[in-house]
C-alpha cells in the first residue's frame, strides 16, 4: 500500500491538496500554500504573496542578490555607457537594503551572485559575447572603459554598488558566475543543498536577464522561487520587466514586496 504522503494529489486532512510527495511536498489551500505541511506550524511564518500567500520557516530561506555591481548601476558603467538608463537599475537599491534588513533580523543567509569574468575571456563564447556587442563599436565584456575592463575580475565595474558594499558580510555568500544564469558553472546548487535552502527570495538587476534565468534555473530544480518586486529592476523597456512579474507569479513561484516580507505573520492553521 503507498504512503499518504506520497500520494499526489491527495486530500489532506486539514482540507488541502498534496502537491508532490514526501518531505518535498507541499499541501494547497483555497487562501494559501504551506511549503512544509510536515513542520511544526510553530516554526512558520505566512507571507502575503501573489498569486498565492505560502507558509514557509524562514531558517531554510535565502536572499539572493544578483549583479548589483558598478557596471550596471553607476554613472560611468557598461549600462551609462551604452547609452541605457542606468537610474533605473539604481531603483533596485532601496529594496536591496530593505530586503537585507530583514534578512539580518531574521538570520537568512545572504547570496551575492555577480559577473566575475577572465581577463583573457576564455570563459566566454562567441554567441554571450555577441548578446551584449551587437556592432563592432559596441563596447562588450571585457573591453575597457573610464574605469576599467568590463565586469572582470577585479575591477571597478565589477564590483559592488558603494551603497551595498558597507552591507556585506564576512559570512555572507559569493557566487561569481560567467553567464546570465546564476547556476550554470558556478557552485549555487550545491551552497544551496548543502546549507538546507530551499526558499530563494530574489533581489538585483537586470530583472528580465540575470535575474529572470537564475530565477527559472530555481524553479527547474525544484527550489521555491519568491521574487521581492520592488528590490529588482532594468535598464529594458517597462514591458520587460511586467513580463518577469507576470511568469514569476504564474510560472515560477511567487512575488511580494519588501514590505509584504517584512509583514510575514506566524501561521495559525486553525485559522486559517
Amino acid at each position: 500500500m503507498t504512503r499518504p504522503d506520497r500520494r499526489i494529489y491527495r486530500q489532506t486532512d486539514d482540507g488541502g491538496v498534496q502537491l508532490a510527495s514526501s518531505a518535498d511536498r507541499w499541501t494547497l489551500h483555497d487562501d494559501h500554500v504551506n511549503f512544509l505541511p510536515h513542520v511544526d506550524p510553530s516554526r512558520l511564518l505566512r507571507f502575503d504573496a501573489e498569486l498565492m500567500p505560502f507558509v514557509d520557516d524562514p531558517s531554510h530561506q535565502a536572499l539572493v542578490i544578483i549583479d548589483m555591481q558598478n557596471d550596471f548601476l553607476s554613472p560611468g558603467g557598461w549600462t551609462d555607457a551604452s547609452g541605457l538608463d542606468y537610474q533605473k537599475c539604481r531603483e533596485a537599491i532601496p529594496g536591496v537594503q530593505r530586503a537585507l534588513s530583514i534578512a539580518r533580523e531574521r538570520g537568512l543567509w545572504v547570496i551575492w551572485v555577480y559577473w566575475h569574468n577572465r581577463a583573457d575571456l576564455r570563459n566566454l563564447g562567441a554567441p554571450t559575447l555577441y548578446s551584449f556587442k551587437h556592432r563592432p563599436d559596441q563596447v562588450g565584456i571585457g573591453e575597457e572603459l573610464e574605469h576599467g575592463p568590463v565586469l572582470t575580475e577585479g575591477s571597478w565595474g565589477a564590483q559592488m554598488t558603494d551603497e551595498l558594499q558597507p552591507l556585506m558580510q564576512e559570512d555572507d555568500i559569493h557566487i561569481e558566475k560567467v553567464r546570465m544564469n546564476g547556476f550554470f558553472g558556478t557552485h549555487l546548487d550545491q551552497v544551496l543543498r548543502t546549507q538546507g535552502i530551499e526558499t530563494l527570495l530574489f533581489a538585483g538587476v537586470n530583472i528580465d536577464q540575470c535575474v529572470t534565468s537564475t530565477m527559472e534555473e530555481t524553479y527547474f530544480c525544484d527550489y521555491n522561487v519568491v521574487l521581492l518586486e520592488d528590490a529588482a529592476a532594468t535598464s529594458s523597456p517597462e514591458f520587460c520587466q511586467q513580463a518577469v512579474v507576470f511568469n514569476a507569479r504564474n510560472c515560477w513561484g511567487f512575488t511580494m514586496t519588501t514590505q509584504q516580507l517584512a509583514s510575514a505573520q506566524p501561521y495559525c492553521p486553525d485559522s486559517q
